[in-house]
Order: structure tokens, then C-alpha cells, then sequence
């Protein structure tokens, strides 16, 4: 899935960075689009790295904020585009 790489402000008026679904998105100046391959290569890396160790990082404040961000839902943008083929 392409995602973006957004500088966003949080709750408290802090400037964060927040991974975004591209699909879920339009894109705004300053964004870093990540293609399948990109983001692909990333989540296998993160893998590699952390295989086998416990991992339970907590975003809620960065999940939060970029919901904010959100246009429309993934789900909804795949059956729309799986019913024109």
C-alpha cells in the first residue's frame, strides 16, 4: 500500500511526522510519497530487524493526529476500484 509521510501538528500544536495511507489521502505540498515497492522494502527491513522480539509500541498520539488527516476510507476506495474491473 503507498503511503505518505506528512509533517503534521499534533493536539498540543507539536510538529509530527505521521505515516498516512495514500489512498486515504490527497496529497499536500511537502508530503513524501512512498510507493508499494518503497513502503514494501521498509516493512521488510522492519521485519527483518525485529524478527522474533516482542514489539509493543504505542502511537496513540501519533494515530490519533493523523486521522485527522483522512479523506476516505481504503476499503471502500479497493471495492470501488475492484467493481470497474
Amino acid at each position: 500500500m503507498a503511503i505518505r509521510i506528512r509533517r503534521i501538528e499534533n493536539f498540543e500544536g507539536e510538529a509530527i511526522l505521521v505515516a498516512l495511507c495514500a489512498a486515504e489521502t490527497d496529497p499536500m505540498p511537502g508530503d513524501l510519497y512512498l510507493d508499494d515497492g518503497v513502503h514494501y522494502a521498509l516493512a521488510a527491513k522492519f521485519a527483518k530487524d525485529w524478527r522474533g522480539r516482542l514489539i509493543e509500541t504505542v502511537y496513540d498520539e501519533h494515530d490519533r493526529a493523523a486521522e485527522t488527516q483522512k479523506l476516505r476510507d481504503a476499503k471502500e476506495e479497493l471495492m470501488k476500484w475492484l467493481d470497474q474491473l
